[in-house]
C-alpha cells in the first residue's frame, strides 16, 4: 500500500472552546477537525478520523487474505466491496 496520506497514528487533540475536535499525528500536525453543530457527533467523527490510517492498514490486509479465498462466491462480492472501499480511501477510485 502506497500511503498517499499523513501517516499514522493519529490521535485526538485537546478540543478548542468552541467544541470542534482536531485530529492530528503524535508530532503536532493537524490533519481534521471535527466540526460541531445541531445533530452533529463532533466526538464520534473524531474518533473515527482518527482511527482512519489503522482501519485501512487492516483493510488491505484482510484483502491480502482473502485472496486465498478469491474463488469462493461470498468471497469475491466481499473482496470487491473491500477494493473499492480502499481505493474510495486511497484516491484511486474512478
Amino acid at each position: 500500500m502506497d500511503a498517499k496520506h499523513t501517516p499514522g497514528p493519529w490521535k485526538i487533540g485537546t478540543p478548542p472552546p468552541n467544541g470542534e475536535q482536531t485530529v492530528g499525528t503524535d508530532q503536532g500536525l493537524m490533519v481534521a477537525v471535527a466540526t460541531t453543530g445541531a445533530g452533529v457527533q463532533t466526538k464520534a467523527n473524531a474518533r473515527l478520523i482518527a482511527a482512519a490510517p489503522d482501519l485501512l492498514r487492516f483493510l488491505v490486509e484482510a484483502r491480502t487474505t482473502l485472496e486465498a479465498w478469491k474463488d469462493v462466491a461470498p468471497a469475491v462480492s466481499l473482496c470487491s466491496d473491500i477494493d473499492a472501499a480502499i481505493a474510495k480511501a486511497t484516491g484511486e477510485q474512478s
